[in-house]
């Protein structure tokens, strides 16, 4: 597979699945930009394989609008923009009101993506998905309390909520963008630093799970496999590279709307001095 002349934003980049899949997609000649949160292991991904890279922390709406414009002047045209960012959240709000784990997961992915539509022209997002999407529910009225991670529930099942909201919004910017293919995955269990944020009950939870966990380079050639396929994802959700049918509420209309209004109003900038 010839990648060359294909330019690729691969957020998540600087370790675990996204380092594995920029050293492939690298490989195959695509021309890479990287994007991490941990300046230093970004940086050294980036001189590895010759690649600009940006940092930015995505529980900051701020950093993550200045990275989208960074980006916008970079990269005029984006063949695929690869959302590979995200974790399970210690609980807390962010300086910009969120859910820590909601805004990390959803609302920057949505924001970065939504600000480089025009860069994306026809070109495609994949995003990493999980499969415990399934097991959350998201309210259609009152999604600001969702925002806000209430009602309050475990890390996992915060992230689990929080990976829905991002599948939800990613097939709103589809009906909204018709041009630009999309679609999101569950790239499997993936033995990396995903859970470091759960404590002592991650590092037992990943032990008692060791048999049945992939390595970084299987989800890297899941993520690869999808981001480069020649036919189109449609809106489709993967498990693993396979269609899988995934929760009913990812394709509801009626609640993309509604998310997709929330997700303006809780990223908007605020009014300057008057």
């Amino acid at each position: 597979m010839n990648l060359t002349g294909k330019t690729i934003v691969l957020t998540g980049a600087s370790s675990g699945l996204g380092a594995e899949a920029a050293r492939l997609l690298s490989a195959r000649g695509a021309a890479l930009h990287l994007v991490g949160r941990d300046e230093k292991r970004t940086r050294a991904i980036g001189e590895e394989l010759h690649a600009p890279t940006y940092t930015a922390d995505f529980t900051s709406l701020s950093q993550t609008r200045n990275l989208a414009a960074r980006l916008a002047l970079a990269v005029p045209n984006i063949d695929v923009l690869a959302l590979n960012a995200g974790g399970v959240m210690p609980p807390r709000l962010t300086d910009d009101g969120i859910d820590a784990s909601f805004q990390a997961n959803a609302l920057a992915p949505w924001l970065l993506m939504t600000q480089l539509a025009g860069q994306l022209r026809t070109g495609r997002v994949l995003l990493t998905n999980s499969r415990s999407h399934n097991n959350a529910v998201l309210p259609l009225y009152n999604l600001a309390a969702t925002l806000a991670g209430e009602p309050r529930v475990s890390g996992h099942r915060t992230y689990a909520r929080a990976k829905l909201a991002a599948g939800v919004l990613l097939r709103e910017f589809h009906r909204r963008n018709p041009d630009v293919d999309a679609g999101d995955f569950h790239p499997g269990i993936i033995a990396s630093d995903f859970g470091r944020y759960m404590g002592r009950t991650g590092s037992l939870l990943k032990t008692a799970a060791r048999p049945f966990i992939g390595t970084p380079r299987q989800g890297a050639e899941r993520l690869m496999e999808l981001a480069t396929r020649q036919q189109p994802l449609d809106g489709a959700y993967f498990v693993h590279t396979r269609r899988a049918k995934g929760s009913v509420q990812l394709h509801s209309q009626e609640l993309g709307t509604a998310l997709w209004e929330a997700a303006d109003r809780a990223t908007r900038c605020p009014a300057g001095p008057a």
